[in-house]
Formats: C-alpha cells, sequence, structure tokens
C-alpha cells in the first residue's frame, strides 16, 4: 500500500491543478515525495528545524506534542533533510502499527475474520496517513498499539512506556491511559493491583511535554491556550457538539468539495462509534473506554467531524470488528473494501494536491 500511495501522491502533484492554498513545496523536483509532505508537515519541519513557539494571538507550535518532530531533528542528522526524516518516520510506524496489528488480532479472531480486518485498516480510505504522510498519526496508532500488546504481555511497565510515547504525541493520548488502566484491572477481576502500576507511567509523556512548556514558556497548559488563537479556536457549545453550521450546510445543497469530504468524515465517526458496544462484547471493556476517548474527544471538539477520518485509524478495535463482520458478509466485503479502496485513492490525491482532506 505504501507504493500506491506515492505513485497516487506522485501523480496527483504532477497532473493534478493544485489548490493555490499550497504555497511551498517539499520537494518540487520529486512529486511522490513532495505530494506527501502537505498541511501539518510544515508545523512539524519548522519545529524540528526551529524548536518551540507560543504566542496567544495567533497559531503557535505548541499545540503540536513533541515526540515526532524530535525524532525527525534526531533521524536529520543521518539523513540531512527533515522532511525526508518525516517521511521515513510515518512510514516506519505505519509498518509496524500493521504488524502490531497483525499481531494483536490474530490473537483474538479466527484466521480468515483476522485477515479481513487487516484489508480494512490498509485500504481504509485514510490510512494515507500510515503509509509515510507526515503527520503524527502513524506513530500515535503505533505507541498505542505497542501498549495494549505490552499489557496482553503482562509487561505493564514496558505498556507504560509505550503509552508514554502516546501521550507524548498527540493530546488524545490520554485515552490511552484510561484504556490502558481499565484494561489492566479487567485482566485482574476488576482491581488495579501494584503489579499493574505501570501502565500509569504513560502519563509521562504529557507530564514531561507541561513541564518543558512551564520552563520554557511559563504555562504549562500552553497547548490548550494555543487552540485559542484565531483560526484554530471552535467556541464550545451546543452548535459545536451538534454540527450546527456543517448541517446547515448541508440542508441547504452546499455540496463543494470541503463538505463532502467533512460528510465523509462523519459517516467513518458514526460508523466507528457504532461499533463500540461490539468492541465491549468481544474485547473487553478497557478496550471500549479506548475506543469511546479516542473517538469521543476529538469528535466532541470538532464543529463539523473534519479530521475525524484519521482519528479513527487509533481505534483499531473498531477494525477488527469491522472485519468480523465483513468476513461473514463475503459479497458485502468485497463491495466494501473495493469503495474503500477507491476513497483511499481520491483521499491521497486530494491531500498531494493541497486540498484539505483531515
Amino acid at each position: 500500500m505504501v507504493g500506491v500511495t506515492l505513485v497516487v501522491a506522485g501523480c496527483a502533484v504532477a497532473f493534478l491543478p493544485m489548490n493555490p492554498a499550497g504555497t511551498w513545496r517539499a520537494f518540487p523536483a520529486i512529486p511522490w515525495l513532495d505530494g506527501l509532505c502537505r498541511w501539518d508537515a510544515g508545523w512539524f519541519h519548522r519545529i524540528a528545524r526551529d524548536g518551540y513557539s507560543f504566542d496567544v494571538s495567533r497559531q503557535s507550535s505548541v499545540a503540536f506534542f513533541p515526540l515526532f518532530p524530535l525524532l525527525i531533528r534526531v533521524l536529520t542528522w543521518l539523513v540531512r533533510n527533515d522532511y525526508v526524516a518525516g517521511i521515513a518516520i510515518a512510514m516506519s510506524a505505519g509498518f509496524g502499527s500493521v504488524l502490531l496489528f497483525r499481531q494483536w488480532v490474530g490473537a483474538r479472531l479466527v484466521a480468515p475474520a483476522a485477515r479481513t480486518s487487516l484489508w480494512v485498516l490498509l485500504l481504509f480510505p485514510f490510512s494515507l496517513y500510515l503509509f509515510g504522510a507526515m503527520y503524527s498519526d502513524a506513530l500515535f496508532v503505533f505507541a498505542a498499539l505497542a501498549a495494549f500488546v505490552s499489557l496482553e504481555h503482562d509487561r505493564p511497565w514496558l505498556a507504560g512506556l509505550c503509552g508514554a510515547a502516546a501521550t507524548a504525541t498527540r493530546p488524545v493520548g490520554l485515552a490511552v491511559v484510561v484504556g490502558l488502566a481499565v484494561r489492566a484491572a479487567e485482566r485482574r477481576g476488576g482491581r488495579l493491583t501494584g503489579a499493574d502500576s505501570g501502565v500509569l507511567v504513560s502519563l509521562a509523556g504529557l507530564g514531561l511535554y507541561c513541564v518543558f512548556l512551564q520552563v520554557r514558556f511559563g504555562d504549562p497548559l500552553a497547548w490548550v491556550h494555543a487552540a485559542a488563537a484565531p483560526g484554530w479556536f471552535v467556541e464550545p457549545g451546543p452548535a459545536a457538539w451538534f454540527k450546527a453550521v456543517f448541517l446547515r450546510d448541508l440542508l441547504h445543497g452546499r455540496w463543494d468539495v470541503s463538505n463532502c469530504v467533512r460528510l465523509v468524515h462523519a459517516m467513518l465517526c458514526v460508523i466507528a462509534c457504532a461499533t463500540i458496544p461490539a468492541v465491549w462484547r468481544r474485547f473487553g471493556i478497557g478496550y471500549a473506554v479506548y475506543v469511546l476517548g479516542v473517538l469521543g474527544i476529538p469528535a466532541v471538539s470538532s464543529p463539523d467531524f473534519f479530521g475525524m477520518g484519521r482519528y479513527v485509524l487509533p481505534a483499531f478495535p473498531c477494525f477488527a470488528v469491522a472485519g468480523v463482520f465483513l468476513h461473514e458478509r463475503p459479497r458485502l466485503a468485497r463491495s466494501v473494501l473495493a469503495a474503500s479502496f477507491v476513497g483511499q485513492v481520491v483521499m491521497t490525491a486530494l491531500y498531494a494536491a493541497w486540498y484539505p482532506t483531515s
């Protein structure tokens, strides 16, 4: 799938009209690499190169958590190009995520259903964020999967360290902390024992970032306050919770590319949330709590579901449930997987051509 992503991204850059919003190019002479570096890739590039900045009056880089840009800075010492480093880290983390998901689902489902689950993940419309797009999503998915796989192998301290990597990558990593704690207690019959206290180390990633922000900017919650800057701030309340503006646009027939993409995000979010009861029944309350958190936090805060497509990626138990459902319905599975692959090609092409997709 990495090859498909590279080919589609390269063709999009070479042949599609670019969105005028795209004001910079990472690799002007290499379309298949250039198409992987869009939007937030610029923020990670600046953080890795110049460090963090914070100004409450404008968008600031402290809104982006540190592990991904830190790894980019380290790898840049070897590859001498921070965009190449970012792509390499994203691809490696994505490959690791696929391997861990295969291991996790293979231990819980019959082989045919496990294979179908893997295909659901690989062909997911927003899996380009696992296959090289210079975003932190692949790293987060890898850290979350590694944490739960470690816990299932009775290694709570290793699970906590992997969880700390997750909380140092994205703020929604708090869902990993809660999910690990609940799953650890669930495995012990409802009690979190001293032997499982290592899972609480997963708070360290967020904690260390807050300490850094306090020392550097005098504000341990600068990453929260940065979200109030013009262009990022979403007024909390019923209008955002119930997606009032988005629904109004659709009801008034505003079916432009942007709103069509938002509708795809909304549909994928609703489908993923609908699997939570099945996740609970099949895999336990710990995984259900994790999925509820990793989906619920961004879904509630978003005014229009935008971004939810890639935010579904860490909800790996949902892909397992979908695999079981489709495995039992082969004709539907073929249709869904084919449509999903077409969606992946479309979203990759739009992303590479600088159209907002997530």
